[in-house]
């Protein structure tokens, strides 16, 4: 996916402060830098790690970068960042619309890919994600 997107995804469990305002996951990118952050519910389970950045990718894939959250949103969520760099951010806020369904099942083709490429993908070749795009 960085690849495709250009730039360097950086990838971290969601802060506590996320998480009071309800952040299960959190795609934000910032006017000027040369990575973008996906932000995840922390889960001990690999698994489910995956599947909650599946759907960020999920999102990028289908170009919902033009959905915003609203600046003082995102300050309240991550205060480092200035009002005025925040390019878009987007987090789930309802399951059950349209974006987030897409997104969720490009995540599922996604996971299941990966389940298909299996332990051999962890040696180097190449996977089947790019099918996905």
């Amino acid at each position: 996916m960085e690849v495709v997107r250009g730039k360097k995804i950086v990838i971290r469990a969601a802060t506590e402060r996320m998480l009071a305002h309800g952040i299960c996951g959190l795609w934000i990118a910032v006017a000027g830098e040369d990575f973008e952050r996906i932000h995840h519910v922390p889960t001990e389970s690999a698994v489910h790690r995956q599947q909650l950045i599946n759907h960020e990718f999920g999102h990028m894939i289908l170009h919902h970068e033009k959905e915003l959250i609203p600046a003082d949103r995102v300050a309240l969520l991550a205060p480092l960042i200035p009002l005025d760099a925040i390019a878009y951010a987007l987090s789930r806020s309802r399951f059950s619309d349209e974006q987030e369904a897409l997104a969720e099942a490009i995540g599922d083709c996604l996971a299941l890919m990966i389940l298909r490429d299996g332990p051999a993908a962890a040696k180097g070749p190449p996977t089947g994600f790019g099918r996905v795009l």
